[in-house]
C-alpha cells in the first residue's frame, strides 16, 4: 500500500533541561501521524539521539557564524524534504499538537500546492487557558517539492523572522496561504531565547529577501514597520475551519438552483441518501445497489440499477456483511474481501452472492450521459476499481465524494494517495475522517450556459468550501 508519510521537521535542543518538554511535543506529533526528523549540528547528534528515539540528520552548514551557536537554517530542513519528496510540518521543538492523524492529513491536502500554518496558543501550564500568539508562527505545513519557492538564507529555527519569510515567499510566488487559528498548536511560555542583536540581523536579512520592512539596512525602520508585516500576512490568508462542514449542506448549496443535474450514487443501500440527493432541484439520480437484501424505494427521478460498479462489465461475487452492533448489517458488502474491517468494526461477513457488474464508462455511454455533476461513491474498498473502469466518465465529472482509508480495510483497497494518483486532474476540496470530496479542476473554469446543463455556475459553494 502506498501511504503518504508526513514528516515533522524540527531541531531538538540537546541537554536535560529540554527533554521533558520535547518528549511531550514529539509524542503529540506521533499521535498526529507524523514521523519525526531532527536537524542538528554534528556535535549535537549523539546527545539528541540518546535523549529521543527520532531520526537525527547532521547539518554541517549551520548559522553559527551569525548567531554564535549552531542554529539550523530552515532551508536545510526543506532541502531534505525536497530530496525525500515528502510533505512536512516544519515545527519548533516545544510545540504540542492536538490533532488526530486524519485532521493533520486534512490540512495537508487542503494546502496542497500552498502553505498552511498553525498559530500557536500560549499558556503557563494550563492549556485550557491558552491565548493566541499575536506575532510569531511556529508550525508550517508544506510539500518538499515547493522548496523552490524559497531562496537561500541563514534564517533559522529558534531565531526570529523565518516564520514570516515562509508565508511572504509563498504569497510572492502566487501560492495560496491557509491558516489554522483554532486551538491546535500549544506552547508553554518561557523566557525569550533570542537576543535583540539577533533580531536585528534577522530583520535585515528578512528585508533583503522580501523587501517587506522597507528598511534599506536601517534597524530603526525594521522596528517601526514590523507590525505591518504580520498584518499583511494575515490579510492574505484563508482561515481553515476547525471541522469540515456536513457534506449534505455543501451539495444542497451548490446545486440549489433548478438547473438540470446528473448525480451517480454508487452504493445506494436503503435509499436514505438517495432521498435527499433526489430532492435537489433539477436532479436525476442514477443509483446502483447490488446487495439483494437492500431495496431503495422507487422515485420518479431515480434510475435504480441492480448492479455493482466495478472495473469491467460482467458478474462477480459480492461478499455480504452479516451482523453488526447486534443487528442485521447490510451496509458493508463488497466485491473485495474484508481485511482490517474485521478488526476495526464489530461486523461479521457471511456468504457471497453473484451480482452483475458494470463499468462507469459502459453505463455512461449506455445511458447517454454527458457531464456528471456529482459521483457519490460508497464502494467499500472498490474505489480504485471504479476509477479504472470510469476514466472517461470521471473526466466529465465535476465532483467525486468517496470513502478513503490508509489501512487495507478490504483486500487490495487503494489508499488516499493512490486514489489521488489515479485522478491527477482532481484536488481535495474537503476531508472527513473516512470520506473525501474531490473537485475536477478541468471543469471548474466552466461558466453557466457554456457547456449546457452540466456547466459549472460562477458561484460554487463546493469550490468555495476549500481554502482558495
Amino acid at each position: 500500500m502506498a501511504v503518504e508519510r508526513i514528516h515533522a521537521l524540527t531541531s531538538l535542543v540537546p541537554g536535560p533541561q529540554a527533554v521533558a518538554t520535547q518528549r511531550e511535543a514529539i509524542q503529540s506529533w506521533r499521535d498526529a501521524g507524523l514521523e519525526v526528523v531532527s536537524f542538528n549540528d554534528p556535535s549535537e547528534v549523539a546527545a539528541v539521539a540518546a535523549a529521543h528515539e527520532v531520526r537525527v540528520v547532521p547539518v554541517a552548514r549551520t548559522s553559527a557564524s551569525v548567531f554564535g551557536r549552531p542554529y539550523v537554517p530552515i532551508g536545510a530542513m526543506l532541502d531534505w524534504a525536497e530530496a525525500a519528496g515528502t510533505a512536512a510540518l516544519v515545527v519548533n521543538a516545544d510545540i504540542v499538537l492536538r490533532l488526530a492523524a486524519w485532521e493533520l492529513k486534512r490540512l495537508r491536502w487542503l494546502a496542497d500546492g500552498g502553505l498552511c500554518w498553525l498559530v500557536r496558543h500560549n499558556h503557563d501550564g494550563d492549556p485550557s487557558r491558552a491565548r493566541r500568539e499575536p506575532s510569531g508562527i511556529d508550525a508550517f505545513l508544506l510539500h518538499g517539492r515547493d522548496r523552490k519557492v524559497l531562496g537561500e538564507s541563514f534564517l533559522s529555527m529558534g531565531q526570529p523572522f523565518w516564520d514570516w519569510w515562509l508565508p511572504l515567499a509563498f504569497a510572492a510566488a502566487g501560492r495560496p496561504l491557509h491558516a489554522v487559528e483554532f486551538p491546535a498548536a500549544f506552547h508553554r511560555c518561557h523566557p525569550q531565547r533570542w537576543s535583540w542583536d539577533g533580531w536585528v540581523r534577522c530583520a535585515l536579512e528578512f528585508d533583503r529577501l522580501t523587501g517587506a520592512l522597507g528598511a534599506r539596512g536601517s534597524p530603526e525602520r525594521c522596528f517601526a514597520n514590523a507590525g505591518q508585516v504580520r498584518r499583511a500576512i494575515d490579510a492574505r490568508r484563508k482561515l481553515v475551519p476547525p471541522r469540515p462542514p456536513p457534506i449534505r449542506g455543501l451539495v444542497e448549496r451548490t446545486f440549489g438552483s433548478r438547473a438540470s443535474r446528473t448525480f451517480l450514487e454508487l452504493g445506494a443501500h436503503d435509499g436514505s441518501d438517495t432521498a435527499w440527493l433526489a430532492a435537489v432541484p433539477g436532479a436525476t439520480v442514477h443509483a446502483f445497489e447490488p446487495d439483494p437484501r437492500n431495496h431503495p424505494p422507487p422515485r420518479p427521478n431515480v434510475v435504480l440499477n441492480r448492479a455493482a460498479v466495478w472495473d469491467r462489465d460482467g458478474r462477480a461475487p459480492l461478499v455480504l456483511s452479516k451482523e453488526g452492533w447486534g443487528v442485521e448489517w447490510t451496509h458493508s458488502s463488497s466485491l473485495r474481501r474484508p481485511k482490517e474491517h474485521l478488526r476495526r468494526y464489530p461486523v461479521t461477513f457471511g456468504e457471497s452472492v453473484e451480482v452483475e457488474t458494470v463499468a462507469l464508462d459502459t453505463y455512461r455511454a449506455r445511458a447517454g450521459l454527458d457531464v456528471v455533476d456529482l459521483v457519490w461513491a460508497s464502494l467499500q474498498g472498490a474505489e480504485a476499481d471504479m476509477i479504472r473502469g470510469g476514466r472517461a466518465t470521471l473526466a466529465r465529472t465535476r465532483y467525486l465524494y468517496t470513502e478513503w482509508a490508509d489501512e487495507e480495510m478490504y483486500e487490495g483497497q487503494a489508499t488516499l494517495a493512490e486514489i489521488l494518483a489515479l485522478l491527477p486532474g482532481f484536488r481535495v476540496v474537503e476531508m472527513w475522517d473516512a470520506d473525501v470530496l474531490l473537485e475536477n479542476r478541468a471543469l471548474r473554469s466552466w461558466r453557466s450556459g457554456e457547456e449546457g446543463a452540466g456547466a459549472v455556475s460562477s458561484r460554487d459553494p463546493l469550490a468555495d468550501a476549500r481554502p482558495a
